[in-house]
């Protein structure tokens, strides 16, 4: 009888219930996906326990509510490492970011309230349109606000290269439709399998094979280009890690250490014969351009080291303009004229938006002034004995927006580098994190990425998403001061060559728009008849 009781009970609480492992278990997978837990397969799941709690059929209240709820707590966990800089700024945007993730849970419920259980085969726009939303949502999310499109559901599979190939046609934002697309199609099936165990019932699922069959067409089946690659070498090529703690970096006392462990670092690799040494973002205390001293210092370590060096330093073209940028700096010949400056700076980091209106935010921000923007790719030309190779840079951040990658590369570049400080964030995720994105660029553009962090992740990618080196210590970590060596090597397939993603763009956001619009309206006016499956 107790037994009974206890069913009963449950019973009357199985709403609650449901929300609550809709709430508990959509959080964990969330972010188990993601560095530093990386269990990619997560990303088939994470979404599945909220769907399936839609079929309890709840108010749009208690959908934005328990929306929010998973997208803050987990965008809270994931973003974590950014106390380290500010714990209000970390609750804020770990909230915003939740606010897009409540918004397609709202815009889902509406589908799966207007289509999902209405008859067999309007589970397909359904699931495709929960599936184009979450596109339409992770563009919002890169644009709105400067944007910040960190970690989108594609970036789980970056320690998968078979998960990825699709990007060089439909871009990352592919990878996450497929995600999706497949985690309403195991949640519909699961409702499925339920229905048939009660009832018996013979239910065609066409969401499920739909999902199947595109989540395989964007994977397995595109391992064919990943065979037969043609490699040639593309130069030896040294990073300088030289980890300066972010409190002694632009501390006038401390810089003449700074400049002595840079001189140190990068004298060692020497030795090595490289063709071409990188530093990483920002790595001098003053400007190479503006800064005489500064410029023969810089100048005189290329020529000791006899290769030329990629160094991010500010740029200083007035007393006013000041930009954060990449030289090339040449051996005997010194400072290439031209250089590159980071095209999207960071808000609140780098400058503050709209300043004048809000003269108290120094208080909160201490930024003493605002840096400028760049305007344009800037490629570096490398040249070697019997070639020259076009390097398309990027600084930090930038290597999140797709777009900023894929410019470089159609305006040229062989090669791209990601100058990187990652001591802002201490030893947390953010560093694998932030590498997860590189990863992304490099199979979208079919380009090397070559990254360099002050006190993070260094390595190289290949074309195809492969980590194929990275810089580790003695005990296998990455947050240490050195450098190293590697021979540098592309695919001569890709030589020249851009993929239909570079030369086309984010042509698939705007279909994600035509086809999340078109279901939409199908939904507004299409009065179907509720079946019971």
């Amino acid at each position: 009888m107790w037994i009974s009781a206890i069913a009963n009970r449950l019973a009357e609480r199985r709403f609650l219930i449901g929300q609550a492992a809709a709430i508990g278990l959509t959080t964990i997978l969330y972010i188990v996906a993601f560095p530093p837990f990386d269990y990619p397969e997560a990303g088939f799941l994470m979404l599945t326990p909220f769907l399936l709690w839609l079929r309890f059929k709840p108010s749009y209240r208690q959908v934005a509510w328990t929306g929010l709820a998973v997208g803050w707590i987990a965008w809270f966990f994931l973003i974590i490492w950014l106390r380290h800089v500010t714990w209000i700024g970390t609750i804020l945007l770990s909230g915003i970011v939740g606010t897009h993730f409540m918004l397609w849970c709202l815009g889902t419920s509406w589908l799966s309230r207007r289509l999902s259980g209405k008859g067999p085969w309007l589970g397909l726009p359904y699931a495709i349109g929960a599936a184009a939303l979450w596109v339409v949502v992770e563009h919002i999310r890169g644009w709105i606000f400067t944007g910040f499109p960190w970690l989108p559901l594609s970036a789980s599979q970056w320690s998968r290269p078979i998960m990825l190939q699709s990007a060089t046609f439909f871009g990352a934002w592919g990878i996450s439709f497929s995600l999706v697309l497949l985690n309403v199609g195991i949640a519909t099936y699961g409702v499925r399998i339920v229905e048939y165990a009660r009832v018996k019932s013979k239910t065609f699922c066409p969401e499920f094979y739909f999902s199947l069959i595109v989540f395989v067409s964007l994977t397995f089946l595109q391992t064919r280009h990943i065979k037969g690659q043609d490699r040639e070498p593309l130069f030896r090529a040294a990073a300088m890690q030289p980890a300066i703690p972010q409190n002694e970096k632009w501390d006038p006392s401390m810089s003449q250490s700074v400049l002595t462990r840079i001189e140190r670092n990068t004298l060692r690799l020497a030795p090595m014969k490289p063709d071409v040494i990188f530093w990483p973002e920002a790595t001098l205390p003053y400007p190479i351009k503006g800064d005489r001293a500064m410029r023969a210092w810089v100048e005189r370590i290329a020529t000791q080291a006899n290769a030329p060096i990629f160094a991010g330093a500010l740029v200083a073209e007035s007393e006013e303009v000041w930009k954060n940028g990449v030289y090339l700096i040449r051996p005997k010949w010194g400072m290439y004229p031209k250089y590159y400056t980071k095209r999207h700076l960071v808000p609140f980091g780098e400058y503050i938006p709209l300043r004048n209106l809000w003269p108290w935010i120094d208080k909160i921000v201490p930024i003493e002034g605002d840096l400028y923007p760049g305007e344009d790719t800037a490629l570096l030309s490398l040249s070697m004995e019997g070639r020259t190779v076009q390097v398309g840079s990027l600084i930090c951040y930038e290597d999140v927006f797709p777009g900023l990658a894929r410019r470089s590369t159609l305006d040229g570049a062989a090669l791209l580098f990601v100058a990187t400080n990652s001591a802002w964030y201490g030893k947390s995720a953010a560093s694998f994190q932030h590498m997860a994105h590189s990863v992304l660029r490099a199979v979208e553009n079919r380009r090397v990425v070559y990254r360099v962090g002050n006190d993070g992740w260094s390595g190289w990618i290949d074309e195809y998403g492969n980590v194929r080196d990275e810089l580790l210590d003695e005990k296998g970590q990455i947050w240490f001061s050195g450098g190293t060596t590697w021979e540098i090597d592309r695919d001569k397939r890709w030589k020249g060559r851009e993929t239909f993603y570079t030369l086309h763009g984010d042509w698939f956001v705007v279909v994600s728009w035509g086809v999340l619009l078109a279901i939409a309206l199908f939904a507004g006016f299409y009065k179907p008849r509720d079946t019971i499956f």
